[in-house]
């Protein structure tokens, strides 16, 4: 891991042809890669989210972003609450770390 914030491309382990791109400090979570992202990249991948999880016909999927709270929240099947992700502060970056420590995310 390193201290230092770098650019780099990320995909879903399921869907390695749509990337974002994001930064990173190396950081890991058994192994996968735990992204920020811009705000505009953030409201691209929760789009995605909604359209991934169409796919295979599972439309209790959604996400959107509340701007009094400044969070992006992904609702699912799985949980009564949605997951929520709020932004941190990087080197000076206002980032969000969407799915950060618990989704699998690749590093390109």
């Amino acid at each position: 891991m390193s201290d230092d914030l770098r650019s780099a491309e990320f995909h879903f382990d399921s869907h390695p042809d749509t990337t974002f791109p994001g930064y990173t400090k190396g950081d890991t979570w058994n192994g996968w890669a735990c992204p920020y992202f811009e705000r505009e990249v953030a409201e691209e991948i929760a789009d995605h989210y909604g359209e991934m999880h169409r796919y295979d016909n599972e439309e209790e999927y959604w996400a959107e972003y509340d701007s009094e709270e400044d969070i992006f929240l992904f609702h699912d099947t799985q949980g009564d609450k949605p997951r929520k992700f709020g932004p941190a502060e990087v080197e000076g970056r206002k980032l969000y770390p969407i799915g950060a420590y618990c989704w699998t995310w690749v590093e390109k």
